[in-house]
């Protein structure tokens, strides 16, 4: 199964979309000459310097922006020295019409996550119809500052050169799955030089060869075969969303040292929930989905159809295709568990074609408690860079296996269920 890109009709239909779009702005005194909003360049490309939410930071690459096309692409460089010094995370992002494709990787270790959109995005949009703030300079261009705030509640501050380009752009939009949720709690802010203005070619927009014909990567061994495993996995979550894990990503212990043991991880969890779960898995494993919350519920995005996904923390531990099918000894591994796949109550793994089973959520601890009594960041701060991060992940594993602190346990997590008032033990 490739990603699905649209034919030639739909291209058509797209792009008649765009011309009205355009004609209606002219007719209402909003285009060339009754602009209320800045102009933006139709196609350039330029070098980026990137942060992404509190977790990359420093990343650069490159943007492609073709808005006549709707079409746009970002290859970046994300250096991530949490498990070793120098290691980085290639991707690239291609937006075309109404799909957005990221590839994880490079060469033959490329992963495709294709994610479909309700409609075309680029970091441009909605800033034609925007409200002016001001004057700046960035590194010595002069620019004009426009905000622009979506229906779905996504806000973009850009900064626009002469040339209709941003210099600098800030967005609430998650760069990595897309245009696909308002409920990124980060921030993307990118610093654009180099600028070059000028119609871009197809080939600069075209597939990668992972995207192209090989969606989706094969699975580890045959999905039919009676082969499971116990998962002992942990999700970190919102103190107010419900206690389940279909549909949703978790990671082992070490799988979640590349969250836990981020540099402001205290900070960005204050206030988050904790849950040890355990379930039985078939041990095909497809490749790993991201598993967001969309339209009041959540759904799992570029993985393998029913088969439990599965990566190295990051995509860097040293096995190949992100850590599909290795152990993932030193970066841990991280699992989306698609409802698709959950067998019935009752049903053993493998009963009509079900994947994964039996999960039981044992205890939920707040997550505060792994940092103010536990200490866990001065036990990252000890391994970073060293990875595997055994002692720190051995910190998580016993705060949730007691409530005893003479051995190293948190006390349970109470949560708030807002819809009913009721207060429960989870």
């Amino acid at each position: 199964m490739r990603p699905y890109v649209a034919d030639s009709s739909e291209w058509k239909c797209l792009l008649q979309i765009a011309t009205v779009g355009l004609l209606v702005s002219f007719a209402t005194g909003t285009g060339t000459g009754g602009r209320v909003g800045p102009y933006l360049a139709p196609s350039w490309s330029a070098d980026f310097r990137l942060n992404v939410g509190m977790i990359f930071s420093q990343s650069h690459g490159l943007y492609f922006h073709d808005r006549p096309h709707l079409r746009n692409r970002q290859i970046l460089t994300l250096p991530i020295g949490l498990f070793r010094p120098g290691d980085v995370a290639e991707y690239d992002l291609l937006n075309r019409g109404l799909w957005h494709n990221v590839t994880v990787g490079q060469a033959a270790d490329a992963v495709c996550k294709p994610t479909p959109q309700p409609h075309y995005f680029d970091f441009m949009s909605g800033l034609d119809n925007g409200t002016h703030r001001g004057s700046s300079v960035v590194e010595g261009t002069a620019c004009e500052v426009w905000t622009a705030l979506l229906p779905d509640g996504t806000r973009t501050e850009a900064c626009i050169a002469e040339d209709g380009v941003p210099r600098e752009l800030n967005s609430t939009a998650n760069l990595l799955i897309g245009h696909i949720t308002a409920a990124f709690k980060g921030k993307t802010s990118m610093r654009l030089k180099n600028v070059r203005v000028g119609a871009l070619g197809d080939e600069t927009f075209a597939q990668t060869t992972a995207c192209a014909s090989n969606y989706p990567t094969p699975p580890c061994s045959d999905p039919g075969s009676s082969q499971v495993t116990t998962l002992n996995l942990y999700r970190i979550r919102s103190a107010k969303e419900p206690d389940e894990i279909q549909n949703r990503n978790s990671g082992d212990a070490l799988g979640d040292m590349a969250f836990l043991c981020g540099e402001t991880a205290g900070q960005m969890y204050n206030g988050s929930v904790i849950t040890h779960w355990r379930l039985t898995a078939n041990t095909s494993w497809g490749q790993y989905a991201y598993c967001v919350y969309v339209d009041g519920e959540n759904t799992c995005l570029g993985g393998t159809d029913r088969l439990v996904g599965r990566e190295s923390g990051f995509g860097l531990g040293s096995g190949p295709l992100q850590g599909q099918c290795s152990e993932n000894a030193d970066c841990g591994s991280w699992f989306s568990l698609p409802a698709a796949g959950q067998c019935r109550p009752g049903e053993t793994v493998g009963t009509s074609g079900c994947t994964w089973g039996g999960a039981v959520a044992l205890r939920s601890i707040a997550a505060s408690c792994l940092f103010e009594q536990r200490l866990l960041a001065a036990s990252c701060e000890r391994e970073f860079g060293k990875a595997p991060f055994a002692r720190s992940a051995a910190i998580l594993e016993a705060a949730l296996a007691s409530s005893d602190p003479d051995k190293g346990g948190c006390p349970d997590a109470f949560t708030t269920l807002e819809q009913t008032g009721q207060l429960l033990v989870v």
